[in-house]
């Protein structure tokens, strides 16, 4: 979709990428993840691009494409086990100071997916293939990780989510048959429903909850496989920041980053993107 360019002969020059319609937009310093942020741009929401040739810079944060359906949650389920009532439990006590668990889990998975799509090609090429849907694709790796999030926060019993630790999740993500507990993770994962707050949400949609339902396996493995990524990329990108200090490196928690103070890539964590309506607390 672009070309690059070379512009002239001094080193503080700028690099120009030429679009078929003839757009030109320049930058000190190239790279993929700003191509991607480009393509995304021209095809996203408020595309096509049709601006003056300006600084890739000043683009700001994108939003994945979006899907026009239904935001009804599933319905609160009696308490069927002693475990189910302890996560109800445990998921109204996170909404003392913060969203549902679930809720908390979809918004900082929506927010990593963002950021990782323009850096890592895999993942990038997964949810544009040609065969593909892209904003169902970009959106079903959101609910993938989200419920990897979820689950190791449950199994943790963590505090917030940003406590949860990347590795773990992808470790989740990453298996399918586990010998030492004698299941498969990805089945476990798309069988999840999390058990929400009662009034205060934290649940699966009703058009998630169908497709987790009526999925085909390749689908379902896709979709864990392009969450996978995510983790993998963050979990990267944490490295890089501390390779500097073995000692730091090894002990590394590699936990949940807000990339929105640094970089303009991903704009501010929405912790409403997935919930249908901000948490009525005196409920």
């Amino acid at each position: 979709m672009f070309t690059q360019i070379p512009w002239g002969p001094s080193s503080l020059d700028w690099a120009f990428l030429i679009c078929p319609n003839g757009r030109a937009f320049r930058a000190a310093q190239i790279d993929a993840g700003m191509v991607r942020k480009l393509f995304l741009l021209h095809h996203g929401p408020n595309g096509p691009l049709d601006l003056d040739s300006l600084h890739v810079g000043q683009l700001g944060a994108f939003a994945p494409l979006p899907l026009d359906e239904d935001r009804s949650i599933a319905e609160n389920a009696e308490d069927t086990d002693d475990e189910a009532t302890e996560q109800v439990a445990w998921s109204i006590g996170h909404t003392v100071s913060a969203l549902a668990p679930f809720d908390e889990a979809m918004a900082w998975s929506r927010h990593l997916l963002i950021r990782a799509l323009m850096h890592e090609g895999r993942l990038f090429e997964t949810v544009f293939s040609p065969r593909n849907e892209s904003a169902l694709d970009t959106h079903m790796i959101s609910v993938a990780l989200g419920l990897a999030l979820h689950e190791v926060a449950w199994r943790t019993r963590a505090q917030t989510i940003d406590r949860v630790s990347l590795p773990d999740v992808l470790d989740l993500l990453g298996r399918g048959e586990n010998p030492t507990e004698g299941v498969n993770e990805r089945e476990l994962l798309q069988s999840l429903r999390p058990a929400g707050a009662r009034a205060r949400g934290g649940r699966l949609r009703l058009t998630d909850v169908a497709r987790l339902e009526n999925c085909t396996a390749e689908e379902w493995n896709r979709w864990c496989t392009g969450a996978f990524h995510v983790a993998s990329f963050h979990i990267r990108q944490q490295h890089k920041s501390l390779s500097h200090d073995v000692f730091q490196t090894r002990g590394a928690p590699f936990r949940l980053v807000d990339f929105s103070r640094d970089h303009n890539d991903s704009g501010p964590l929405d912790p409403f993107w997935y919930a249908t309506e901000k948490p009525n607390h005196s409920s």
